[in-house]
């Protein structure tokens, strides 16, 4: 199965929001965390965890929810979500999960992973010294709120705003939730995404060296532990195989490079998280069409958190 043809039903509305400004969604929420082992591996013994989430879903045929019940390790978290638009607060918005079977090329073809694209802000390049302050993800198989986004409170002034243009003052309102307030949300998002049985291939440009050591090290520094089913793709490496014209190689691969070779328009400030997920989008598809990749070849180029290098990330 190419991932062309699972993107090409999805990338419509994908395109209709080019060139439109994509206004930030925050959380606000409440969040109290009853145990430190609460958001260990579920593969390990498990008790109750109930989570009460202020949205419904809009498809009763959908395999998980945004709200419900899991079972976790050690403790549990309680937590309701408000999404809203910067400014302007919305009423709650339905969440859809889809089902995975698509027809694809007149039959019915089961993607073998949830594919979720993401990118992150940080306040630099250390992944020991310095903290993500804003994340993104869309979830390829698209759909309603197949997007997620939100800024993070580092708990420490942004020195590099000039680079992404996040400023301390907007990671620091109230309801900029703190790394640690932060997972329960994603872990959340994740499970109403995800396909029971499927693992959750999470693509990122130069994520090995970057996005996913600082998403490991905030991960550690919360003292909580990715799920098992996790696997990233770098789609820098992959990006390094195409060739010019003339047969030479491309001298770079750069996200900027590979922008300009596909001709994609992607509107937004550059360095924001969600403006890049959405050119990373754009770029997966034309890469993966023109090196003729299946998901199934993406997921044997894929690594574990267990393979991450302790270098420090560069970006």
């Amino acid at each position: 199965m190419s991932l062309y043809s699972i993107c090409c039903g999805n990338f419509l509305h994908l395109r209709n929001s080019i060139g439109h400004s994509c206004s930030t969604r925050f959380l606000k929420y409440h969040s109290r965390i009853i145990s430190e082992n609460a958001l260990q591996n579920r593969r390990h013994k498990t008790r109750p965890f109930s989570t009460s989430v202020l949205v419904r879903s809009t498809r009763k045929t959908c395999k998980q929810s945004f709200s419900g019940n899991r079972h976790l390790h050690g403790g549990s978290v309680e937590s309701s979500i408000e999404v809203f638009k910067q400014a302007d607060l919305q009423h709650l918005k339905s969440l859809q999960c889809y089902d995975i079977q698509e027809k694809v090329s007149g039959g019915k073809t089961e993607c073998p992973a949830t594919i979720l694209v993401f990118d992150i802000e940080t306040t630099g390049f250390s992944r020991r010294g310095d903290r993500i302050i804003e994340f993104a993800v869309r979830d390829l198989m698209g759909g309603k709120n197949s997007t997620f986004q939100t800024l993070i409170n580092p708990e420490r002034d942004v020195r590099n705003a000039d680079v992404h243009g996040i400023s301390t003052d907007m990671v620091k309102k109230s309801d900029v939730p703190r790394f640690g307030e932060f997972i329960p949300i994603l872990l959340q998002y994740v499970w109403s995404r995800q396909v029971v049985g499927k693992p959750v291939m999470w693509v990122a440009h130069n994520g090995k060296t970057f996005d996913v050591p600082f998403l490991i090290f905030e991960f550690e520094r919360c003292k909580q532990e990715m799920p098992g089913d996790w696997l990233f793709v770098d789609t820098l490496p992959i990006a390094r195989q195409l060739v010019e014209s003339n047969g030479k190689k491309i001298s770079s691969a750069s996200m900027k490079t590979l922008i300009e070779r596909y001709k994609i328009q992607v509107g937004g400030d550059a360095h924001r998280a969600m403006r890049d997920v959405t050119a990373l989008c754009y770029v997966l598809q034309k890469l993966t069409f023109e090196l003729k990749l299946t998901v199934p070849q993406l997921l044997e180029k894929s690594f574990r958190v267990s393979d991450i290098a302790t270098t420090p990330p560069k970006k």
